[in-house]
C-alpha cells in the first residue's frame, strides 16, 4: 500500500515563517546592541586618554574648551633694559656726539678709504700735506696717515652693549674747516670709525 505523508497545512508554514521573523530581529537586535557597546567603550577610552599636560586645562565655568595658557608665560620675565656703555677717551672722558676730537700722539691709523687725491702724510713740523710718491707708491701706502692732533667732531657713538663694535665712535673730518684750530688743511673731507682710545676730547 501507498503510505502517506502528512501535509503541512497553511497555520503550519505561517507559525514556522514568524518564529524565523524573530529569530531574525532578535539576532539583528543583539548586533545593534554589541556594536553601540563597542562605540561607547572606544569613545570613553579615547576621551580619557587625553590628561593634563604642563598645568594645561579644561574649565567648564566659560567654555568647554577654553585653555588657561597662564601657565605658559608664569616664569616669563621681560628682559631687563641694559643702559647704554659709555665711550671714554684716552684720558677717562666721556665721549658724545658733537665735542671735537684730536687724534692721540703717537698713534699710528690709516685711513684706506679716501679719495687718491688725499693719500700721503703730513710733515710733522709745518703740518703742510705731503702727497704720496707716485712712482714708490704701494698697497700700504695708498691711505692717508692720520697726524696726531688732527681735529674732527663726533657724529655717531654707538652702544657696545648692542652690538660688538671694535671702533665705535665715528668722527668726521672736513676740509678746510674754519673752526679747525690743529693747522691742518686736508686735502678732502672723510668720515672714519676709531676706538675711543685713539682719540681724547679737546671741547
Amino acid at each position: 500500500p501507498l503510505r502517506r505523508f502528512p501535509v503541512e497545512t497553511s497555520n503550519n508554514v505561517y507559525s514556522s515563517s514568524t518564529t524565523t521573523m524573530f529569530q531574525q530581529q532578535r539576532a539583528l537586535c543583539c548586533l545593534l546592541c554589541a556594536l553601540m557597546g563597542i562605540t561607547i567603550h572606544s569613545t570613553f577610552a579615547f576621551t580619557s586618554s587625553f590628561e593634563p599636560r604642563n598645568n594645561m586645562h579644561i574649565t567648564k565655568s566659560n567654555h568647554p574648551t577654553k585653555l588657561h595658557m597662564s601657565s605658559f608665560f608664569a616664569d616669563a620675565t621681560p628682559p631687563k633694559e641694559t643702559a647704554a656703555a659709555v665711550q671714554r677717551d684716552a684720558n677717562g672722558n666721556a665721549i658724545t656726539v658733537g665735542q671735537k676730537v684730536a687724534i692721540v700722539p703717537h698713534n699710528s691709523i690709516k685711513a684706506y678709504h679716501v679719495q687718491k687725491s688725499s693719500y700721503g702724510s703730513f710733515d710733522s713740523t709745518t703740518k703742510q700735506f705731503i702727497p704720496q710718491d707716485e712712482a714708490n707708491k704701494t698697497r700700504k701706502t695708498s691711505c692717508l696717515l692720520l697726524p696726531e692732533g688732527l681735529r674732527g667732531e663726533v657724529i655717531t657713538v654707538h652702544d657696545t652693549n648692542a652690538a660688538d663694535r671694535p671702533q665705535p665712535v665715528l668722527v668726521k673730518f672736513g676740509a678746510d674747516d674754519e673752526e679747525r684750530s690743529d693747522g691742518y688743511s686736508l686735502p678732502s673731507a672723510f668720515s672714519m670709525h676709531l676706538s675711543a682710545n685713539e682719540i681724547m676730547v679737546v671741547v
